[in-house]
């Protein structure tokens, strides 16, 4: 039932808008519901947000102020091992909301926050890196883990592994691992023992599988001079 508040403000829209989210998924969140849920009409939302694209910008940035943790570095803390932590960390925060990193993705970049920037970039430099690798080393961090957990939460339960016969695009054995795989094309020599390697894959579960690419990426990353 809605709710009627005694007074409206941006921290209490959020909060609202959050909870549609968690209820409806992002495609199911609309200004209409947030506003019923508030016991209010919607006009009264753009008070405080001259749209939805703003709203969702600031439940985007309350999903990462609630879980993203780790953003910045330790004293003394290697800078892969930071780059690590911080990935991880912007996982957790995603994956605590439904449709968590379709929101982030959607909401496209955010002035970041500068001091948090200045400490991350400061910190890569300090261990090898220049200003423009430190900045692409975050870019491409960040851009991996957001669409790793994206495939993930778009995931059905239970995906089929399909074996391409060579006429069309391969994806990749990786594709879809988690569930039970399905064989498209048996009979095709050495399928089953691929099939037995990408079921032994899923039962490691997403967050290996992540950790997987992730260590791969870091590592590519090294500064040139060591």
């Amino acid at each position: 039932m809605p709710r009627t508040r005694p007074g409206l403000d941006r921290p209490t829209i959020v909060a609202a808008a959050l909870e549609t989210l968690d209820e409806r998924g992002l495609d199911g969140l609309s200004s209409r519901d947030v506003a019923r849920r508030l016991g209010v009409q919607q006009p009264a939302l753009y008070h405080h947000f001259r749209s939805k694209a703003e709203l969702l910008s600031a439940v985007a940035a309350e999903v990462l102020d609630r879980g993203h943790t780790d953003r910045l570095p330790e004293s003394g803390e290697p800078w892969d091992a930071f780059l690590l932590r911080n990935a991880r960390s912007l996982r957790r925060a995603m994956l605590a909301v439904r449709d968590g990193a379709r929101l982030i993705a959607s909401t496209g970049p955010r002035a970041p926050n500068l001091a948090n920037s200045v400490a991350q970039v400061a910190h890569l430099e300090a261990q090898g890196f220049d200003g423009t690798d430190a900045v692409l080393a975050f870019i491409a961090v960040s851009r991996y883990t957001i669409g790793a957990t994206l495939e993930e939460q778009s995931a059905p339960g239970e995906a089929a592994f399909v074996a391409d016969d060579g006429a069309g695009s391969d994806a990749g054995a990786g594709s879809g691992t988690s569930g039970d795989a399905g064989v498209e094309g048996a009979g095709v020599e050495g399928a089953e023992h691929l099939v037995a390697v990408v079921r032994a894959v899923a039962d490691l579960g997403p967050e290996h599988e992540f950790d997987v690419g992730l260590t791969a990426l870091v590592r590519g990353l090294a500064p040139s001079d060591g």
